[in-house]
């Protein structure tokens, strides 16, 4: 076995069945016991189809088989990074419910760890060439901000894993039903003077509310940074609920997870390090929109249905990749990213 390739797995089997790793093209190899760790197998993913997304599974003596949540990306370089592992499960009930008591009370929740090292890394290599593909082009020269549109849906089980490990906490703080609006990562250029004034996301931060934020006034923002963030890399402040003359800096490690309540006041302060600002953006609702031609709310991916994950595989967010369109969601003059030309794109929207 080429130990580059082994990969390590802990799985209680019953008496009679096989532990199998599978690829989504077909391939699958047997796992096997290791000789010295109980409940510990080892597979080679070099038998596996070379950069396909492989999960496990365990095959009973009758020959049927259940699939375990156990899911991973291959990568072009480092091999293959386990999405499942590589996701914090928030599903203690204590802690869960702490954490929906101090959204509702404060406004926000910071979850810490939520990604590992090497998820971060796996999400970095997917958005770190097209950043750099954007900062060559001159019509971006005078850009510190670009927003990367649906970049990270294909990542293989990535948005499964998510829902998975974090759906006691989103049912929590959203109900039942939970629905994917947006997706984007957030791109603030170093040395930048960019920064990203105090609002709330209801309605653009105006004092009265429309009709349309009826539906949204349940909505959750989740912001997961992909580097370390401090005073001087683009912080977001917010203005808490209980305390709102009292803005709070919320410095943050790379992988971290903050839960923002609609109605929260908050903003960025400009990024003045040597490193670009790079972040990962969610937006949960209660319920689908119905409005066609809002481009906040162009996916409404349903992610959980009666409290329980919904079927959120590769195949479900490619249909998906090609179903919806890119649309340029919440700011007027950054670049976006369109998986229909597999490159970033400036639509002229600023009117």
């Amino acid at each position: 076995m080429n130990l580059n390739s082994q990969r390590l797995i802990e799985m209680h089997l019953q008496h009679g069945e096989r532990l199998v790793a599978s690829s989504r093209g077909g391939t699958s190899v047997d796992c096997e016991p290791h000789p010295d760790l109980p409940h510990i197998y080892t597979v080679d993913t070099g038998k596996l189809a070379a950069g396909e997304p492989f999960r496990y599974g365990v095959r009973r003596a009758d020959g049927t088989e259940r699939t375990e949540r156990f899911f991973a990306h291959s990568l072009d370089r480092g091999g293959p990074v386990d999405v499942w592992e590589g996701i914090r499960a928030v599903d203690n009930a204590f802690y869960a419910t702490e954490l929906e008591e101090h959204f509702e009370r404060r406004g926000f929740a910071v979850v810490r760890g939520v990604l590992s090292a090497d998820v971060v890394s796996t999400l970095s290599a997917v958005v770190n060439p097209l950043i750099a593909d954007v900062w060559r082009e001159e019509r971006a020269a005078y850009r510190d901000k670009i927003n990367l549109e649906k970049v990270l849906l294909g990542v293989p089980y990535l948005l499964q894993a998510l829902a998975e490990k974090l759906g006691p906490v989103l049912q929590r703080i959203l109900g039942d039903e939970v629905f994917l609006e947006y997706e984007q990562v957030m791109v603030v250029r170093a040395g930048s003077s960019y920064a990203t004034r105090r609002h709330r996301d209801v309605d653009g931060g105006k004092e009265g509310f429309s009709e349309a934020s009826r539906r949204h006034k349940g909505s959750v923002h989740l912001w997961i940074p992909l580097v370390d963030i401090d005073e001087t890399r683009a912080c977001i402040y917010v203005d808490p609920f209980d305390a709102p003359e009292r803005s709070l800096e919320m410095t943050m490690r790379a992988g971290d997870a903050l839960f923002l309540h609609n109605y929260v006041w908050h903003g960025s302060r400009a990024n003045t390090s040597l490193f670009d600002r790079v972040s990962w953006l969610l937006n949960f609702a209660p319920a689908p929109s119905r409005d066609e031609t809002n481009p906040s709310a162009d996916l409404n991916l349903q992610l959980l249905r009666g409290g329980v994950p919904a079927d959120l595989s590769p195949d479900v967010c490619g249909r998906l990749l090609r179903k919806k369109p890119s649309f340029l969601n919440l700011f007027d003059a950054f670049f976006t990213y369109d998986p229909s030309l597999v490159r970033m794109v400036h639509p002229d929207n600023r009117r």
